[in-house]
């Protein structure tokens, strides 16, 4: 039986690799750039073995990573996130959907049969690697620019009110779910350059 990482590396391994996440995926959707670099769809091993992002936008069902790109396109510019607090956990510290046989802890064990760290294959898998988390995200978003700020403050205060006027950035909360598996491919000796070690799996997302 494989060893299992301890329970500080899962939290370590679940807290870094979050923050990693949340400060890429955040940046990258505040300058549109692509996100399919962040989803289980742009895993071959993962979705031989059936797993694919399940994107859920305020209740919708999203089928794809470019499903969901759309419909951000569709907001237009000038959309923000600020993200104001993260958490993390580990969900599953062996997460093996996918996994190859040559990243598989029975590899572990056969090369070198010493357990993690022992064998060629067992080198390049670090303590931790395989570990599945969650993350939860709570923030805001700006629908307009900020230079529309004292135009808007000026106009409501000439109104009399404080009620927004056209033209005017508009802010509300959200809060969004997480779950992220190991990205086999990223993972091992030769691996690729520039891919993320952990895609996700799941999204649910909710503006107040």
């Amino acid at each position: 039986m494989a060893n299992l990482p301890s329970l500080d590396t899962q939290a370590r391994v679940a807290s870094d690799a979050a923050q990693n996440f949340v400060e890429h995926y955040y940046q990258s959707l505040n300058k549109r750039q692509p996100l399919a670099q962040y989803y289980a769809s742009i895993s071959p091993h993962l979705t031989s073995a059936s797993v694919k992002p399940d994107i859920s936008i305020n209740g919708r069902v999203v089928e794809s990573t470019a499903a969901y790109e759309a419909l951000l396109d569709a907001q237009g510019a000038n959309v923000h996130y600020d993200i104001a607090s993260f958490d993390a956990h580990p969900v599953n510290p062996n997460y093996g959907l996918g996994c190859p046989e040559n990243l598989s802890p029975a590899a572990d064990a056969n090369e070198g049969g010493g357990g993690p760290g022992r064998g060629k294959v067992a080198k390049s898998i670090k303590d931790g690697d395989r570990v599945s988390f969650a993350v939860q995200v709570s923030g805001t978003i700006r629908y307009g620019n900020p230079s529309d700020a004292p135009v808007a403050a000026n106009a409501a205060a000439e109104a009399g009110n404080a009620a927004a006027v056209e033209g005017a950035p508009v802010e509300t909360g959200f809060n969004e779910s997480w779950l992220l598996v190991p990205h086999w491919e990223a993972l091992g000796r030769n691996a690729a350059r520039g891919l993320r070690k952990w895609v996700v799996v799941s999204q649910n997302f909710r503006a107040f």
